[in-house]
C-alpha cells in the first residue's frame, strides 16, 4: 500500500480489527459473562485492563494517528514526510499491542503454570517497549514535517486549533511512557495488572489528553462545512488551550505525585504514602476548569444551538444558469446523503458529551454533599462510548471515504445503524451504572456489550468496502 496517498488506512483497519476482538470483543465477553452469573476471579483485573488498553490504545489511538496523520499537516500547507517509516510505526504499535492483549491474559489465568509466568512477563515488557518504539517513531515524522510546513499567522486554517494537536500528541506520548513504566513496575512486584498510580492517569491522557483536544481539532475545521455552522471566534478557542492544559495537569498532579512514589520505592527510596489534601483539592480545582472549557467550546462550536451559519455571508452564486450541474443537497447540508446520516451521529456525540461533563460535575458536588452519589463509571462511559466513540463513527464516515478518494461512503443506509446501535450501547452501558446491583442491570451490560461490538462491525463492514471501491 502506498503510505504516501491513504496513510490512513492501515491504522483505521488496525483499529477496527483491535476493536472487534480485544477491545469491544473482551468487552462483550466480559459483560455477557457478568449477564450470566459468571463470578470473577483473579483473573478479572489482568482481562479488564487487556480490555482498556486495546480500547484506548488500539481503537482510539490508532484511529487518532490515522486521521491524524492525514489531516494535520494538511492545515500547515504540508504533506506528510518520512511515510517511509509509517509501516514500521504501524507494525511497532500494532504488535505491542496484540502482544499485551494476549500475554496479560495469559498472566491472569495463570496459563502454562509458573514455568510459564517467566515468559508472560517477559513478553509483556515487550509489548510495552514495541509501543513506544512505535510512537517514538511517530513523533519522529511529525518532527521532520513540521521542518517544512509554513509558519503559523492568525490567519492560518491551523491558527485555533494547533495547540489543542499539541496537547493531544503531547498525551499520547506521555500515556505510552506511563504504561511502559507501569508495566516495568508491574513486572519486577509479580502483578499481572497495571497500580492505579499507572492507570489512573494513563486513562485520563488518552480520554482528556488525547480524544478530547483532538476531538475540538476536527470539529472546529470540519463540523462548520459538513453541517453549515456558524464558525466558531478562532481567538476564543485558541485562548482555551491554557486553560485547558492547566485544568488537565491539576487533574493528574495526584496520580502523578502517587506514581512518583511508588518509583521511589522500588529504587529504596522512601516517600510518603499519602497524596496531601491540598494536592486532591488541585484535582477538582482542575476538573471544573477543564469541565468548564468544554462547555464554552461546545456553545462556541454551535452545534446544540445554531445560529445563522456561515452560508449566510457569502456571496449569492454568480452563475445560476450552471446549477443543472450541480447535485442538489439536503436542507441545512452541503452533501446529498452520499454519506448516510451521519451528522445524527455527531449531534448523539456532542449531547453524550454534555451529559459526561454533568456527570463529572455532579460528581464534584458530591463530594460535599454525602447524600449525592454518581458512579465514576457513568461519567467515564458517557465520555468514551458515548461521545468518542461516536464521534469516531459519524467523523470516519464522512471524512475518511474523502481520504480514499472516494466520492461516499459504500453504504449510506448502514450508517443509520451505526447510529442506532451505538447510542443503544451507550445508553445500556450508562444507565444501569446508577443501580449496579440489580439483576436488570448486569443483563442490560451484556446488551450494551453486544450493540457496541455490533456497531463497530458495521462500521468496519462500510469502510472496508468503501476503501476497496475502484
Amino acid at each position: 500500500m502506498n503510505f504516501s496517498h491513504r496513510i490512513h488506512e492501515p491504522f483505521i483497519y488496525a483499529a477496527l480489527l483491535i476493536a472487534l476482538t480485544a477491545g469491544f470483543g473482551y468487552g462483550a465477553l466480559l459483560v455477557g459473562g457478568i449477564a450470566l452469573g459468571v463470578i470473577p476471579g483473579a483473573w478479572w483485573g489482568a482481562v479488564i485492563q487487556a480490555h482498556g488498553h486495546a480500547q484506548l490504545f488500539g481503537w482510539l489511538g490508532l484511529f487518532v494517528l490515522g486521521m491524524g496523520l492525514y489531516f494535520l499537516p494538511k492545515l500547515r500547507g504540508a504533506q506528510l514526510q518520512g511515510t517511509t517509516r509509517l509501516p514500521y510505526a504501524v507494525a511497532l504499535l500494532v504488535g505491542g499491542i496484540a502482544l499485551r492483549v494476549i500475554v496479560q491474559p495469559l498472566l491472569g489465568f495463570n496459563a502454562g503454570g509458573p514455568n510459564a509466568l517467566a515468559v508472560w512477563k517477559i513478553l509483556w515488557g515487550i509489548s510495552a517497549a514495541l509501543e513506544l518504539a512505535g510512537i517514538l517513531l511517530i513523533l519522529s515524522i511529525l518532527r521532520q514535517t513540521e521542518r517544512i510546513e509554513k509558519p503559523l499567522t492568525p490567519e492560518a486554517p491551523a491558527y485555533a486549533v494547533e495547540p489543542f494537536a499539541r496537547i493531544a500528541f503531547l498525551s499520547l506520548t506521555l500515556a505510552f511512557i506511563l504504561n511502559a513504566l507501569g508495566v516495568g513496575s508491574a513486572v519486577m512486584q509479580n502483578q499481572t495488572t497495571l497500580a492505579a498510580p499507572y492507570e489512573t492517569p494513563v486513562i485520563t491522557l488518552m480520554l482528556y489528553g488525547l480524544a478530547l483536544p483532538m476531538a475540538i481539532v476536527f470539529s472546529v475545521r470540519n463540523l462548520p462545512l459538513f453541517m453549515r455552522l456558524a464558525l466558531p471566534r478562532r481567538e476564543v478557542v485558541r485562548q482555551l488551550t491554557l486553560p485547558y492544559a492547566l485544568g488537565l495537569f491539576f487533574i493528574l498532579l495526584p496520580s502523578l505525585i502517587a506514581l512518583v512514589a511508588d518509583l521511589g520505592r522500588l529504587a529504596q527510596i522512601q516517600f510518603p504514602k499519602d497524596v496531601p489534601a491540598s494536592l486532591e483539592a488541585l484535582g477538582w480545582i482542575g476538573a471544573w476548569v477543564l469541565n468548564g472549557c468544554i462547555l464554552i467550546l461546545l456553545w462556541e462550536l454551535d452545534l446544540l444551538h445554531r445560529r445563522p451559519p456561515w452560508t449566510t455571508t457569502r456571496a449569492p452564486n454568480t452563475r445560476p444558469d450552471l446549477d443543472y450541474l450541480r447535485k442538489p443537497t439536503r436542507a441545512n447540508y452541503p452533501d446529498a446523503r452520499e454519506y448516510g446520516r451521519f451528522e445524527l451521529l455527531i449531534y448523539s456525540a456532542y449531547v453524550w458529551l454534555v451529559s459526561a461533563v454533568l456527570l463529572n460535575l455532579a460528581r464534584i458536588l458530591a463530594g460535599f454533599i454525602p447524600a449525592i452519589t454518581i458512579p465514576q463509571d457513568a461519567a467515564r462511559h458517557a465520555l468514551a462510548i458515548g461521545f468518542i466513540t461516536l464521534l469516531i463513527f459519524g467523523m470516519a464516515v464522512r471524512m475518511t471515504p474523502g481520504f480514499s478518494h472516494k466520492k461516499g461512503i459504500a453504504y449510506p443506509r448502514l450508517v443509520l445503524f451505526t447510529f442506532l446501535f451505538g447510542n443503544l450501547a451507550a445508553f445500556l452501558r450508562v444507565v444501569p451504572t446508577f443501580f449496579p446491583d440489580s439483576q436488570i442491570a448486569l443483563s442490560l451490560w451484556g446488551l450494551s456489550g453486544l450493540f457496541s461490538w455490533t456497531a463497530v462491525a458495521v462500521l468496519a463492514v462500510n469502510l472496508f468496502v468503501t476503501f476497496r471501491q475502484p
